[in-house]
């Protein structure tokens, strides 16, 4: 490039177009360098994120694993109507889904408190059970725990400021063998079996 010395605007000029030339010819190339770092460097945090277990894939794998335990101890506890049938069981009927009461376990108390207004099922009695119960007289009834273990209970019904149907004589026994603790919830199932259409009911841990 050519001085003009006679003309110093002219020169300036020229050297600011010649600047501005080389610039525009390098700035591509800083550009792409630019680019080719910081697509590196992304690659790079991807690779460490993926190194290393993601919080919350754990979780999805901890909570999947809590609901197919729940689902297996539901399955195994649950009195079905596959296992009613085998015993010779109709009738199926759901008295009352509770939590179990801190009197409800306790082995000074024996029994299993249902609130008569909580009932799912009001017509759970026949004719001949309504009226024992009316006289204050126990109903023997047959109950399968959660394991499906068969105990023999009485059924009675206890008038207070409110009715209450109670499950009790040996109620402790079924507390202590399944570890019934103050706050489970417990669905109580009524069911009939035989031909004398004998009252059962099943007990199903929630």
């Amino acid at each position: 490039m050519r001085f003009h010395d006679d003309d110093l605007q002219t020169t300036i000029k020229l050297m600011r177009k010649k600047l501005l030339q080389i610039q525009q010819k390098e700035l591509p190339a800083a550009v792409m360098s630019h680019k080719k770092k910081k697509k590196k460097k992304k690659i790079i945090n991807i690779r460490s994120h993926c190194d290393q277990p993601s919080l919350a894939n754990n979780t999805d794998v901890e909570t999947d694993s809590r609901n197919a335990r729940t689902a297996s101890h539901s399955k195994t506890l649950i009195c079905d109507d596959d296992f009613i049938t085998s015993i010779g069981g109709s009738e199926v009927e759901l008295v009352i889904e509770k939590r179990l009461t801190q009197s409800d376990v306790n082995k000074n108390h024996g029994r299993l408190l249902i609130p008569a207004m909580k009932v799912k099922n009001q017509g759970f009695l026949n004719d001949d059970e309504k009226m024992k119960l009316g006289n204050k007289e126990d109903v023997s009834v047959l109950v399968f725990d959660p394991e499906k273990r068969r105990w023999v209970l009485n059924l009675g019904k206890w008038r207070m400021s409110n009715e209450y149907y109670v499950l009790k004589t040996k109620w402790n026994d079924v507390v202590n063998a399944n570890e019934l603790k103050e706050g489970m919830v417990m669905r109580v199932f009524s069911f009939r079996v035989h031909d004398d259409h004998k009252l059962c009911f099943a007990l199903v841990l929630v």
